[in-house]
Order: structure tokens, then C-alpha cells, then sequence
């Protein structure tokens, strides 16, 4: 997908514990990040309270703050801190009043990114919240689709998904695939991975590939451990039953016996 050899643009991998789906989301990372192609990466194991705010915040700052300006500015318009001043004792006739005065965060923060103030949404009602909610989101998309006119590709990668916040879940549902299903963003690539995915139905049908992982096979095992951690001395076979074949657990052998093949004074 990432090389634009298929016209499918959204993968989904589902697959048990240890089956190395965390592994597979950092090698496509990798490779987005030595061929040019700018990715958000979010593992929803770290517990955050992603919403759509954080989400495009966190798109914005891994893909390049540089490109999303207008997102930013629209952020800072309903993050805006209006302070008024006044003196207490109104009544004397030295009395202070200053009102209105906002606080403008809206400052650049190098040669030509505007800077966050970082501040959640000030709204009094809902209606104001579902209002600064679509007009972020829509800086937000008019800002990506502006950099895709320039990329190859941008990447979304989400791992972990069975821990998804709902207010995440609502975004990428509601916004980031509901576009791709329409359309709308040609060159963006989505892969979500956990021990389950997105359910999408019939009218995502022409741009998802969905898959699972298997088990590694002795085969694999030698391939892995020998050619590519580049650990001898190991007993292989043993290494295999030990594994089950289970990526993930393959792994973390691997990373103990190359830990242990190194000389104490390497570690100090």
C-alpha cells in the first residue's frame, strides 16, 4: 500500500496476543520514515484520553506542525483564554475596570509555525462544542489533503485498538475513515492493528485489506534468530518449542540472549 502498488488504502490487522503486531506497526513506521512518507504513529496501550483534539494534535506534531497552521490557529481560536481585570472595590474613585482583554496565543514559534497555546475548548454549551469540534476537524482535513497534493503518501498507524478510547473510536469512524471511504483522501494510508479491529461493513469493501498473523515456523525461527538478530549458540530447536512459534515471545528470547552475549563491560 505504502508503495502505491494497490488500490487498497486501509489495513487491518487482527491477531491474538504475542503474534507481533507491534512489531509489524514499528517495521512499516520504519520504512514510512526512510522513504519520505510523514506518519502519525498512536499504541493505544498508553492509557492516554485520546479525543479528536488530542488525535489531530498529535497528527499535526509527528507528520510536521509546519503543515497545519490553519489547524492550529483554529485550535487557538476556541482555546483562547479572555481575561478581565477589575478592581475590587468599585465603589471608590480610584477604581480600576479593564474588560475584554484576550489573550492572544496565536504567537509564531520559530520562522513559520504558529504555536499551540495548548489549552482544551472554552464552550458554554454543547451546541459550541459540536461547533469548534467540525471546524477543527475541517482545518484539520483541508490542512492533509493540502500535503498529500505534495506527498506520495501520509501514514496513519494505530496499534493496540482493543484499547481505544470511544471518543478515539468516534473519530477515526466519524472523520479520518468515513473520508477514506468517500474518497476523499487518496493517498492516505490507515493500518489498525489489535486483538480486534474496526468493524466497517459492505461500504468500505474497495479499500480494506484485512489479515491476521501466524505462527512462525522452525524455518522462521532459524531466519530470524540467525540472519536477522545475528545471535548464535542458541539451540534452535529448543528456542521453536520454547516460542511456540509466537512472534511476539520470539522476540523477547531473542532480546535476553542478546543481552547475555554481550560483555559486562559493554553494559557499563
Amino acid at each position: 500500500m505504502l508503495a502505491r502498488e494497490t488500490p487498497k488504502t486501509l489495513m487491518l490487522v487482527e491477531a491474538s496476543s504475542e503474534m507481533g503486531k507491534t512489531w509489524l506497526i514499528q517495521r512499516i513506521r520504519h520504512y514510512c520514515g526512510e522513504n519520505d512518507i510523514p506518519a502519525m504513529h498512536v499504541d493505544f496501550r498508553d492509557r492516554r484520553a485520546y479525543d479528536y483534539l488530542s488525535l489531530v494534535r498529535t497528527a499535526r506534531d509527528q507528520i510536521g506542525e509546519q503543515h497545519f497552521n490553519h489547524l492550529t490557529a483554529t485550535i487557538n481560536n476556541f482555546t483562547g483564554v479572555n481575561i478581565t481585570l477589575s478592581n475590587a472595590n468599585t465603589g471608590s474613585s480610584g477604581g480600576v475596570n479593564v474588560s475584554g482583554g484576550a489573550v492572544n496565543a496565536q504567537d509564531i514559534a520559530g520562522r513559520d509555525v504558529i504555536k499551540d497555546n495548548q489549552f482544551y475548548i472554552q464552550a458554554d454549551s454543547d451546541m459550541q462544542r459540536r461547533a469548534a469540534e467540525i471546524k477543527i476537524n475541517d482545518a484539520f482535513f483541508f490542512c492533509l489533503t493540502e500535503l498529500l497534493k505534495t506527498k506520495k503518501a501520509v501514514a496513519f498507524l494505530f496499534d493496540s485498538f482493543e484499547d481505544v478510547t470511544t471518543e478515539a473510536e468516534n473519530w477515526l469512524n466519524d472523520y479520518l475513515l468515513s473520508k477514506m471511504r468517500e474518497s476523499q483522501l487518496e493517498k492516505a494510508i490507515v493500518v489498525i492493528a489489535g486483538r480486534k479491529v474496526p468493524q466497517l461493513g459492505e461500504t468500505a469493501k474497495a479499500i480494506v485489506a484485512k489479515t491476521g498473523l501466524d505462527l512462525f515456523t522452525e524455518e522462521h525461527v532459524k531466519e530470524y534468530i540467525v540472519n536477522r538478530r545475528k545471535i548464535e549458540g542458541l539451540d534452535l530447536e529448543t528456542v521453536f518449542k520454547t516460542s511456540r512459534g509466537f512472534p511476539g515471545l520470539l522476540a523477547k528470547m531473542a532480546d535476553a540472549a542478546g543481552m547475555g552475549n554481550k560483555s559486562d563491560e559493554e553494559w557499563l
